[in-house]
């Protein structure tokens, strides 16, 4: 409850009853309500003391407190009066509250236990009804729900039926959430309270302040009419706010006709009519007066008025654009203070002319750049200028009017102006004498600071002097520059005489690179540097010898200047003979394959082209062959890349000799194209195919390998083929995968069928682009298990089920994925799957995915790996990435560090496919294995081939000795299983134990019968 001893407190009190005079005759309705429903809904078998004698006696008491606060419904109680009935409504709860539970106590010892739920249903509904009305008071609010609907929820509670033990917990839970919820709202009620208390405080304190503000301005008013000036305040839309008495006396304006809110511009109208405005068109003092700069910016002016008065107007702006003027008549003042000045004028003005003569002499002295000095017949100063004073600024103090030269000059030497003079003082000054005395004489001058002057001196007819000085301190620095800059630059650099071409300077650098002494190089002309004959006009450099007969290529800058007096040129040398070279070089590789020389993609564009405009100029065809390596793969898999390089090498000057003088190129890998117009065609292509394959016939040897080597050709004719560069050379890739497709070393020719057969490639290879993203592509799973029989792992392998075509088989769709590159979308994509699917089965199997050779040669595989582990939640122990050997003897040292990465994420690795490559120990031992997978070509020969069975114990007694398990893959048949289990070998793994298949979700979860190992 409020407190009745602060004001808050008592709104307070005051404001809680009003809102329980409101709710309360609500509240005792809905308890008459409940209680005569609960009475009408027990049985007959229920006494009549608990069925209607005691619900009646709670009904009278509440049927007596309605009618007392229907009685004070409309009555005023103050915050004591309040207090006491808010003090009543509490006992009040606590007895109606403490009936009601004796009755439902009562009522739950003698029903039917199926009814107590229906019954605490009702009497809850009534408390928290009660606790409702009563939200603005909450003690009572509080009460009623501890005391009725507490034991309620707690009699469920305890009964020990579930039914009723869940009503019981749900209703104890709406209990609380009630009690917070009315608590929040008394808070918000309390806070309401005191607002309205704060706002009827603020009211009457604006009230007290309005008066305040009435009497300040009644003072203003008497202290504005008394001002000496005129005063006027504006707002910011050049609004009258107020002015005084003397702002109208002063301009002449009736009080009846200005008041506040009047315009500017109206103002202004007023006082033009009464001529007291100022002496300009009203518009052009309207535009100033109205100008952004003069509003907001401080002013003092002066103003003439056209009935003749003076007005100063101090002007000052106000926060708001707003400003404040006042307005001062000073047409007595001004008068009087001008008849002064305008005598004062004529005084200065006669002093002024006096001394113009001398002044003009001296201005224009000290304007000119020139440092000039005049002295007379004894060689005393007369006259000098500021320039010669900042010259000779250690000689500042003896630049006096009368000053003899000689004492100038000796000032100057005491204080270490002439650095030249320094150790010889006296022969430098003997020698400038010497000089001065002449009738003319020009020379330069060396100054402190490392400044020069020239000087010009001359006698005048009565015997003086007239001494001028130039500064030429730029000029020398200059020159200084040009001396560093030409002597240290290094680049060949030379001087060379304007008209007769000879050398007349030549820098280090020069006499560096062209291997001549600098004597020699004095003593040559220019076109002696020449070697034989020029370039042409359009080349941009010429040719130079150097000293011993070597021709270097050279571009010549050269710049026209004055050399010691007389007309030159600089030249510089930028010898350019490596950067042609190295441009020659660049031109021929744009066009050329690095490693056979051959001519590039780029060039058999242009050579395609050609051959075009020739054929439709001449009407001659020609054919173009697409020539593919068979086996060149597995030999650089097994061999190594510089094995691989060793026999392009070796392949295209087989296929050079083999072309005649046809042309051939290399457009990648171990693909080249041919290009033939001999006649007749087909014929002469067939026979060029033919020829290339014979020279294959013999194998390759490089570092004492011979190495079998085949062709496949595929050829296509321009125009019966096609119309256009791309379609050719399409056609005839065309009908080299037709031969590929047919058997090693086929030669076909472009057909319209295998257009056809380009064609469906094609949308085999668009449909697979999108496979992933439509769902196509699914996972089957082909078991592995252990020597014992256990199942230990899956090795998930996709499949692509097309809409139109079904299912199609992985060996048809990899290489189209692996040439198109969607194979890195299809790797993603399986990996994630793999361990999604993996992260659901309930025994913690291996999932094993392989790993293809673009997808182990990216640079983000580690990351790949980590992303699907985090995604799936699959624990990196389960997951075995199998890698083939192919991959990793591709570069060693990039495929050790991504190994490690992955290894370093806690997954498994497997070697797959082993013994069908390179199968070096080293890198068994360099990389970190967790499985060797033995090839399924050895496995499907155990029984047959005591060879096979050899390299299959070797391979797993090197493995054991390495402490790495073995699994074998391909088992069909009981033998083979039988003699992996007596060489050893740990998993297994083929048709023989299971078929890859899609897991149903029974599959993942149950333990798979295995085929026991006999």
């Amino acid at each position: 409850m409020g407190d009745t001893t602060d004001p808050l407190g008592r709104s307070l009190l005051v404001e809680q009853f009003r809102v329980l005079r409101e709710q309360v005759p609500v509240l005792y309705a809905v308890l008459l309500v409940n209680s005569i429903s609960v009475g009408l809904f027990l049985p007959n078998t229920v006494s009549p003391w608990l069925r209607f004698a005691l619900p009646g006696a709670l009904l009278t008491a509440c049927l007596f407190r309605l009618a007392q606060w229907l009685r004070l419904k409309k009555a005023e109680f103050t915050a004591e009066e309040a207090h006491r009935e808010l003090a009543r409504v509490r006992l009040a709860t606590v007895v109606i509250s403490s009936g009601f539970v004796i009755w439902i106590l009562a009522l739950f010892m003698v029903v039917d236990p199926a009814l107590r739920a229906s019954i605490a249903l009702l009497l809850f509904m009534g408390c928290v009804g009660t606790a409702y009305c009563l939200g603005s008071f909450p003690p009572s609010s509080r009460l009623a729900m501890l005391i009725a609907g507490v034991p309620i929820g707690t009699l469920l509670l305890l009964s020990g039926e579930g039914m009723l033990v869940s009503v019981g917990i749900n209703l104890l839970a709406l209990l609380v959430l009630l009690a917070r919820m009315i608590g929040t709202n008394f808070r918000s009620f309390v806070k309401l309270v005191e607002t309205h208390a704060r706002l009827s405080e603020e009211g009457d304190r604006a009230r007290a302040a309005e008066q305040t503000a009435t009497a300040f301005a009644e003072r203003f008013d008497r202290a504005l009419n008394n001002m000496s000036q005129g005063l006027c305040f504006f707002d910011e839309d050049q609004r009258l706010i107020v002015c005084n008495r003397q702002y109208l006396e002063v301009y002449d304006l009736d009080p009846k006709l200005v008041r506040p809110g009047m315009q500017l511009n109206e103002i202004v109208d007023l006082r033009y009519s009464v001529g007291s405005a100022p002496k300009m068109e009203k518009q052009d003092y309207l535009v100033w007066r109205n100008s952004a700069a003069v509003i907001a910016a401080p002013s003092d002016t002066t103003v003439e008025l056209t009935n003749g008065r003076i007005v100063r107007i101090r002007h000052r702006p106000m926060q708001g654009n707003g400003w404040v003027a006042t307005h001062e008549d000073i047409t007595d003042r001004h008068r009087t203070e001008r008849a002064l000045a305008e005598a004062k004028a004529a005084a200065e003005q006669a002093e002024a002319a006096a001394r113009a003569a001398h002044a003009h002499l001296t201005e224009a002295l000290d304007v000119v750049p020139e440092g000039l000095a005049v002295f007379d017949k004894d060689d005393r100063l007369v006259l000098w200028n500021r320039q010669y004073a900042e010259f000779y600024s250690a000689s500042r103090q003896a630049l006096a009017v009368g000053t003899p030269f000689e004492t100038i000059l000796r000032t100057g030497l005491a204080g270490g102006q002439y650095p030249d003079a320094a150790g010889r003082e006296a022969e430098w000054f003997a020698e400038r004498m010497a000089h001065h005395a002449l009738p003319h004489h020009s020379h330069e001058q060396h100054l402190a600071g490392d400044r020069w002057i020239r000087v010009e001196e001359r006698r005048t007819v009565d015997g003086g002097s007239i001494g001028v000085r130039i500064d030429i301190t730029d000029l020398k620095r200059r020159e200084a520059s040009f001396r560093l800059l030409f002597e240290e630059n290094p680049l060949p650099m030379w001087v060379v005489d304007a008209k007769t071409r000879h050398l007349i300077a030549v820098n280090g650098a020069m006499c560096r690179h062209y291997g001549y002494s600098r004597q020699e190089l004095l003593a040559m002309f220019e076109h002696q540097l020449e070697y034989g004959e020029q370039q042409d006009a359009e080349s941009d450099h010429g040719l130079h010898r150097t000293a011993d007969g070597e021709a270097i290529e050279v571009v010549i800058e050269s710049r026209p200047l004055v050399y010691e007096g007389r007309p030159a040129h600089v030249c510089v040398a930028f010898d350019v003979t490596e950067r042609n070279r190295a441009q020659q070089r660049v031109s021929y590789l744009a066009g050329h394959d690095a490693l056979t020389e051959l001519p590039n993609r780029a060039a058999l564009d242009q050579q395609i082209g050609a051959a075009i405009e020739r054929a439709d100029v001449t009407d001659s065809p020609f054919a173009v062959l697409c020539i593919d390596l068979d086996h060149f793969k597995a030999i650089n898999d097994r061999f190594g890349h510089a094995v691989g390089d060793a026999v392009l090498r070796e392949a295209s000057r087989r296929l050079q000799d083999a072309a005649q003088g046809s042309y051939v190129a290399r457009v990648g890998g171990d693909e080249f194209v041919g290009i033939t117009d001999r006649l007749p065609l087909p014929a002469a292509a067939e026979l060029l195919a033919t020829r290339m394959r014979a020279e294959f016939e013999r194998p390759i040897e490089v570092d004492g390998h011979a190495l079998k080597i085949d062709l496949c050709v595929g050829a296509a004719m321009y125009p019966r083929d096609a119309d256009n560069a791309v379609s050719l050379l399409a056609n005839a890739d065309a009908a080299l995968y037709r031969a590929k497709h047919e058997g090693r070393g086929g030669i076909r020719l472009f057909t319209s069928a295998m257009d056809q057969q380009l064609r469906d490639r094609r949308a085999l290879e668009h449909d697979l682009r999108l496979a992933v993203e439509r769902g196509e592509l699914y996972l089957e799973y082909q078991p592995q298990q252990h020597r014992d029989g256990t199942l230990v792992a899956y090795e998930a392998l996709v499949r692509w089920r097309h809409p139109v075509r079904g299912v199609i088989p992985p060996g048809e769709f990899i290489p189209i994925a692996e040439q198109s590159g969607t194979i890195a979308q299809i790797d993603d994509w399986v990996l994630m799957e793999a361990c999604r699917e993996a992260a659901s089965w309930d025994r913690p199997l291996r999932i094993a995915v392989n790993v293809s050779a673009a997808q182990f040669r990216r640079e983000n595989l580690d990351g790949e790996v980590r992303r699907a582990l985090r995604e799936s939640g699959l624990a990196a122990t389960r997951l075995e990435l199998e890698i083939t050997e192919g991959v990793l003897i591709e570069d060693m040292s990039r495929a050790k560090r991504t190994m490690h990465s992955l290894k370093a994420l806690g997954i498994l690795i497997a070697l797959d496919d082993f013994g069908t490559g390179y199968s070096s120990l080293s890198y068994l031992e360099a990389f970190p294995l967790d499985r060797i997978k033995v090839d399924r070509s050895f496995v499907a020969a155990l029984g047959q081939s005591e060879r096979s069975l050899a390299i299959v114990r070797a391979v797993i007694g090197l493995a054991h000795g390495l402490g790495v398990p073995v699994l074998a893959e391909g088992i069909e048949t009981e033998a083979q299983m039988s003699l992996l289990v007596e060489e050893g070998c740990d998993e297994m793994q083929g048709y023989l134990l299971g078929r890859p298949q899609r897991l149903e979700s029974s599959d993942r979860n149950r333990n798979i019968p295995m085929r026991a190992v006999s």
